[in-house]
């Protein structure tokens, strides 16, 4: 499938996603308050935890391979029964000890035992929701766009609904147990569908799992696990430094910023993510640089429509989304936006190496930034005030832009590549 046509469904799927996801933090806004919010908050860092563990974050993997070895049968059902194993194993393990420690996971994450059935129930919901991710990582390898955009708005409009329905009725217990019956929603949804690719036989299959398949789909592990801990690291010692040497206002302003962000870029990751990783994984050389070169054409003029928009309707944005405590916004606004234009950028490159799953350096590209982020915006705060944030979270994308360009000089830079 093409890009114009893989991003137009995959918009589709998105825009569904983001009116879900509008409505039902509406519903939980109105009804749970922010006391309700910051408790599902934990509860989905948890599910996220819990999802990493149980497939090893090996979904970029699933998706490489699965596109490179899908004109060998033998290897492709190789693969897939050690990629299978690998996410019972390892979802297992997470259950067993999700449900051994439910009390004291409670205790910790919402200082209250009442929700340790909750935690128990999802427990199960792991081994569910690592297969889910399996297979949906198979329709992407496969570039199957329409089946997975089909059973990610299927997903996505129950699990909305089972939300609304249970925060009504139940309200945050009912909150609770909707995120976690939701995991169970999406693996039956995907089961249905993958079983008419007849690629998976559970018949003679061992226990044994495939040295070759494991090394190669654990590099992915790596890259999985430090992207998340590089960012949440960042932005748990900024938001800190910010509110030492701000205060708190200033810090949750800056928060708000990372909202908005987060919208659109969501929006423009989601978008590519299907075509971008099986894509590169097949191709290199003077393909590959075509390709890069076209998705720049269409995410460059998109990411400025974007930013354009935000910053012009800024004055009613800000207050629609939050109130106008969050005003401070408009201080940091446009260099953030200038630096979000560029991350998108960078992120298409970041690709590259995750599709060549070239583990090293991409490990130090985001340690690199994370470090230079971190020292800019307390160089930047200390000189500049709250804006200073926004001036080096620009800077910082646009020396990780340039240090990606050097990077890749000879695949984008030079005019013969085979």
């Amino acid at each position: 499938m093409s890009l114009l046509k893989t991003t137009f469904f995959s918009s589709i799927s998105t825009a569904v996603s983001l009116v879900c996801k509008l409505v039902t933090n509406k519903v939980i806004a109105v009804y749970l308050g922010t006391n309700g919010m910051f408790l599902l908050g934990q509860l989905k860092d948890l599910i996220n935890i819990g999802q990493i563990s149980g497939s090893l974050g090996t979904g970029n993997g699933i998706i490489k391979y699965v596109a490179s070895y899908k004109e060998d049968p033998k290897k492709l059902s190789s693969f897939l029964a050690t990629g299978l194993k690998l996410h019972i194993y390892f979802s297992l393990l997470v259950c067993i000890l999700t449900f051994i420690f439910k009390d004291a996971l409670s205790n910790y994450l919402f200082n209250d035992i009442k929700f340790s059935n909750a935690i128990a129930i999802l427990a199960f919901s792991f081994i569910t929701l690592a297969l889910h991710s399996f297979f949906m990582a198979i329709f992407n390898g496969l570039k199957k766009i329409k089946t997975y955009i089909t059973i990610n708005i299927i997903a996505t409009v129950l699990a909305s609904a089972l939300v609304i329905v249970l925060v009504l009725k139940f309200e945050l217990l009912g909150a609770f147990y909707a995120l976690v019956l939701s995991q169970f929603l999406g693996f039956i949804i995907s089961i249905l569908f993958i079983r008419k690719l007849q690629l998976l036989s559970l018949k003679n299959m061992s226990f044994k799992v495939d040295k070759t398949h494991f090394k190669n789909l654990t590099k992915f592990s790596y890259m999985a696990i430090a992207a998340p801990i590089c960012m949440i690291g960042a932005t748990l010692f900024i938001r800190f430094f910010l509110n030492d040497k701000l205060g708190s206002i200033y810090a949750g302003s800056w928060e708000g910023m990372w909202r908005i962000s987060a919208i659109y870029i969501m929006f423009l990751t989601t978008t590519f993510k299907f075509y971008l990783l099986p894509t590169f994984s097949e191709i290199s050389g003077n393909k590959l640089k075509k390709e890069v070169f076209k998705v720049w054409t269409l995410s460059i003029p998109t990411i400025i429509i974007i930013t354009l928009t935000v910053y012009f309707l800024k004055d009613f944005i800000i207050p629609l989304l939050f109130s106008k405590e969050f005003m401070l916004i408009n201080t940091i606004l446009l260099f953030h936006l200038l630096g979000d234009a560029i991350k998108i950028n960078s992120w298409v490159l970041g690709n590259i190496l995750i599709a060549k799953a070239n583990t090293k350096v991409f490990i130090v590209f985001q340690i690199g930034w994370a470090i230079i982020f971190c020292t800019l915006s307390v160089l930047f705060v200390r000189i500049q005030g709250f804006v200073g944030v926004s001036m080096a979270y620009f800077l910082t994308y646009v020396l990780h832009f340039i240090a990606m360009n050097i990077y890749f000089r000879k695949l984008l830079w030079t005019k013969n590549n085979l």
